[in-house]
């Protein structure tokens, strides 16, 4: 995706959409200031004492992850431009998976009035169509009735309920995670999903060693250095890891995935054996969100020869104790293919627990897969 060539102005309606211009500032802050205890209630960013300063700041922050093709927000207008609505927009746009996160706000003014639905349906358009995403989530803190009203409104499918996914009042919350895919590819009818169990259980978290001096395993960073043998135990491991995965084949696949690790939403983790420093797999957080998120998705492979011994799981603890003690995240989710019976084995063991069902989520070898989605929380509040 780029910037060029995409729409300045979406219409829809009598709404007008457009990026934020630094002489919204006064105005925007007074729809803030006077939507402080409703929207607030639900976001943490909504003061009473807000001003157009941080205004600016966010205006400034939109503008250069719109240039790095990460979020698109928009201002809700009336068909004139004269009176703003609100706002919106698709943020965390992965463009590896063509996934992103729309999220909406309108003022306490002019709510109820189906703004924000005729909002998310203009920018489900423009994702599909214009960004050519493959995936659209729509998340809403339980018991935040008007935004999953607006979600099912606009045509999105609820597929779990997440523990803990937001930060309400500076409080973890469980959320609902509605989600849209292109009309094309919405062909999983609803009686074909698997069933869920009512409730659901995490097994008890076996004690791992892997900060201990006994550990069998380390977690490094990776580097430039390691690309002959990571590419060598990526190319032998090629019957292990089909049909789930694909890891780096190429030097350029490499650098590719060395020049996502450098992001800093992305920690790519050699694991490795303490005694011998052989590379035993990858261990993967992408897409860290701090704020109302504090979550990071977890991915994961294990190179043939190392299979089955355990050593996967020693690093897994470690990564998980990583992402909630130095990052200081508050969940992790998982997402698994249903059959791949030995990743879901090695997520309930590390203290991961099953949430829901996603169709046609990720796309592997040019298909797309369904996923279940496997989550673990941190401990204390």
């Amino acid at each position: 995706m780029t910037t060029r060539g995409l729409p300045r102005t979406i219409r829809s309606g009598g709404l007008l959409l457009r990026p934020w211009r630094h002489s919204d500032a006064p105005r925007f802050a007074v729809a803030v200031r006077e939507s402080a205890a409703s929207v607030g209630r639900w976001m943490p960013w909504p003061r009473a004492d807000y001003t157009p300063d941080m205004a600016l700041a966010w205006f400034a922050d939109c503008a250069t992850k719109r240039r790095a093709d990460t979020a698109h927000e928009f201002g809700i207008f009336s068909s004139d431009g004269r009176e703003l609505l609100g706002g919106a927009g698709l943020n965390r746009i992965d463009a590896q998976h063509r996934s992103a996160n729309l999220g909406y706000w309108v003022r306490h003014t002019r709510e109820g009035q189906g703004i924000a639905t005729q909002t998310a349906r203009a920018l489900l358009t423009f994702g599909f169509d214009t960004l050519q995403l493959a995936r659209i989530e729509i998340v809403a803190a339980e018991g935040n009735a008007a935004s999953a009203a607006v979600a099912r409104k606009a045509g999105a499918t609820l597929e779990c309920i997440a523990r803990n996914r937001l930060i309400v009042g500076g409080r973890a919350v469980p959320a609902r995670v509605f989600a849209c895919v292109p009309a094309a590819a919405a062909t999983t009818p609803a009686h074909s999903l698997p069933a869920m169990p009512t409730t659901l259980r995490a097994r008890p978290m076996a004690t791992s060693r892997c900060d201990g001096t006994s550990a069998r395993v380390v977690l490094r960073a990776l580097q430039p250095g390691d690309a002959r043998a990571f590419l060598a135990a990526a190319r032998a491991s090629r019957a292990l890891h089909q049909p789930w995965l694909r890891a780096p084949q190429t030097p350029e696949q490499f650098r590719a995935l060395l020049a996502r690790a450098a992001q800093p939403d992305h920690h790519t983790h050699l694991v490795c054996l303490r005694d011998s420093g052989a590379a035993v797999g990858v261990i993967n957080l992408s897409n860290i969100v701090r704020g109302a998120f504090a979550s990071a998705y977890l991915s994961y492979y294990v190179f043939a020869g190392h299979e089955r011994r355990g050593l996967m799981r020693e690093a897994l603890h470690a990564a998980v104790r990583h992402a909630f003690g130095t990052l200081k995240l508050h969940r992790l989710e998982a997402n698994i293919q249903p059959g791949n019976a030995a990743s879901r084995a090695l997520v309930r063991a590390c203290g991961f627990t099953l949430e829901g069902f996603s169709p046609r989520y990720l796309k592997i070898a040019g298909r797309w897969h369904d996923h279940e989605r496997w989550a673990r929380l941190a401990d204390g509040p």
